[in-house]
């Protein structure tokens, strides 16, 4: 079983790009004024618009960790195991030096917040609770898994148990591990 030190420290040596937190603020007491701040370089409210406002405190939020710094570990594992964040672990930087901007990255999982229902019934869709991920994953296609994973190569959570799994999509199916 991987601890969240040997996780953050493989991220740390492998070089990837800083990763980013979904946080699902309806998990957070005082909502999102109890975000730390601190520990992101960026971090926007997946809403927008009147959404942002009237739903700030129990919505989703996606932020870029601001380093790999001891404090901003210890803020995610707290999140983690608290049901309250995701991390996401984005895949290498591309051959020309580039990497997806704050922007592509919120964009990308913006277009997940509202899915249509059986009867085309618009419903949010709350991808970004911990609690869920990883059974909302496993009801995936193949074809649903590439477009939800997009840019990310893994999603960091804890289990009820408080065990940390990373999901990642190998030949369009979930591997999880813990």
């Amino acid at each position: 079983m991987a601890s969240f030190k040997d996780i953050w420290t493989n991220l740390r040596e492998t070089g990837k790009p800083t990763p980013y937190l979904l946080i699902d603020c309806a998990g957070i007491e005082g909502g999102s004024e109890r975000i730390p701040r601190q520990i992101f370089s960026e971090l926007e409210c997946l809403f927008t618009g009147d959404l942002a406002l009237e739903l700030a405190d129990v919505g989703p939020y996606l932020g870029r960790l601001r380093s790999f710094e001891l404090d901003v570990a210890s803020a995610v594992d707290d999140m983690l195991l608290r049901f309250v964040g995701i991390l996401v672990e984005l895949e290498g930087i591309e051959a020309d030096g580039t990497e997806p901007s704050f922007s592509d990255i919120h964009r990308h999982f913006r277009k997940f917040n509202l899915i249509y229902g059986p009867h085309d019934d618009p419903l949010f869709f709350r991808y970004y609770d911990p609690r869920v991920i990883g059974d909302v994953l496993r009801t995936f296609s193949a074809d649903q898994l590439e477009e939800f994973f997009g840019p990310v190569e893994a999603f960091v959570f804890a289990d009820m148990n408080l065990q940390l799994l990373r999901c990642e999509q190998l030949a369009g199916v979930i591997a999880v591990s813990a």
